[in-house]
């Protein structure tokens, strides 16, 4: 059977921070990100919400926002494409 296609957001336990309606993640610290791909920003307003700008939010998160809780994560680059992809995906 194919993992999900939310499988590297759980295994990083994003959804301890963040809430995605409809999945397990069901954090209250993080934004709700059930429908992050029909944001026009993302970081709170900080970046564009592209795949690219997405991939460099998450690797480099307290980079571009200073004070940001939301910690740095670094993945291998078939992982974070796979994170991007699906998080894209929700509308």
């Amino acid at each position: 059977t194919a993992a999900p296609r939310s499988a590297v957001f759980q295994a990083a336990q994003c959804g301890v921070c963040h809430t995605v309606r409809g999945t397990g993640a069901n954090g209250a610290v993080g934004p709700d990100l059930t429908h992050l791909a029909s944001r026009l920003l993302i970081a709170a307003g900080t970046l564009t919400n592209t795949p690219d700008q997405m991939g460099q939010w998450i690797t480099h998160t307290t980079e571009i926002k200073a004070g940001t809780l939301m910690p740095p994560t670094a993945f291998a680059a078939n992982d974070l494409h796979a994170l991007v992809t699906w998080l894209e995906s929700l509308k």
